[in-house]
C-alpha cells in the first residue's frame, strides 16, 4: 500500500521496469513461452497500478502546521 509520494514515485518506477522487462521478453520469446513468462508480471503490474490508482484517488492528508 503506497502511503506517500515518495513511494508513489518507486511504485511508478516499478511498472517501467516491468513494462521494459516484457517488452523485451515479447522479442525473444515465443508467444507460448511468453504468455507463461508474462502472466505473473502481469498480474504484478495490475497491482501496482491498482496501488497508484488507490493512493491517487485517496483525498491528501493534511500537512502539519
Amino acid at each position: 500500500m503506497i502511503q506517500n509520494d515518495a513511494q508513489l514515485h518507486q511504485a511508478q518506477a516499478d511498472i517501467q521496469k516491468l513494462w521494459r522487462f516484457l517488452e523485451s521478453a515479447r522479442q525473444t520469446h515465443g508467444s507460448a513461452d511468453y504468455e507463461r513468462l508474462a502472466a505473473p508480471y502481469l498480474l504484478q503490474i495490475q497491482e501496482r497500478q491498482q496501488e497508484v490508482l488507490d493512493y491517487l484517488s485517496a483525498k491528501p492528508k493534511p500537512a502539519d502546521a
